[in-house]
């Protein structure tokens, strides 16, 4: 950061990839190890790098972007694939919490049909008895206006 001179987790470059460019890594990497664009391009481009490490004897070599919590922002091509774990404690099989899967689907939209059901009852009582009902306080200060004025 400019402001403090800390460094802070990567955010893939948003504002250079806002106007169009790639992330400031991918263009400094001297060995083009960083690859970034649109995912379908990327499995496709991951699938010649596997072809190329099984081609150099690498059996178990992969992708590795995990299903489990709806794939990755970031993949991997891991020349052993079947052990993620060896490359920076990558998880083998890694699974969203019970909690936030609830959150994401049950709750959430019932939540929302709550929030619905309340603002049409809302609506309703609105139009049926909201603007409708006089108070018996407007009543009497209406009979004194109309009363006086006569």
């Amino acid at each position: 950061s400019k402001v403090d001179n800390k460094a802070y987790k990567c955010t893939l470059c948003s504002d250079r990839v806002a106007v169009g460019q790639g992330p400031a890594c991918q263009k400094a990497c001297p060995t083009q190890a960083i690859v970034f664009g649109p995912k379908d391009d990327m499995k496709k481009w991951a699938d010649g790098r596997i072809a190329d490490l099984k081609s150099r004897g690498y059996k178990t070599a992969g992708l590795y972007d995990p299903q489990g919590v709806g794939g990755t922002h970031v993949m991997y091509v891991l020349q052993h694939a079947d052990k993620p774990e060896i490359y920076a404690g990558l998880p083998n099989n890694p699974r969203i919490s019970p909690v936030v899967e609830l959150w994401k689907g049950l709750t959430k939209y019932t939540g929302l049909a709550v929030m619905g059901a309340v603002a049409a009852f809302g609506f309703v009582h609105h139009m049926i008895a909201g603007p409708n009902k006089v108070s018996a306080e407007d009543e009497a200060n209406a009979s004194k206006l109309a009363g006086g004025k006569s």
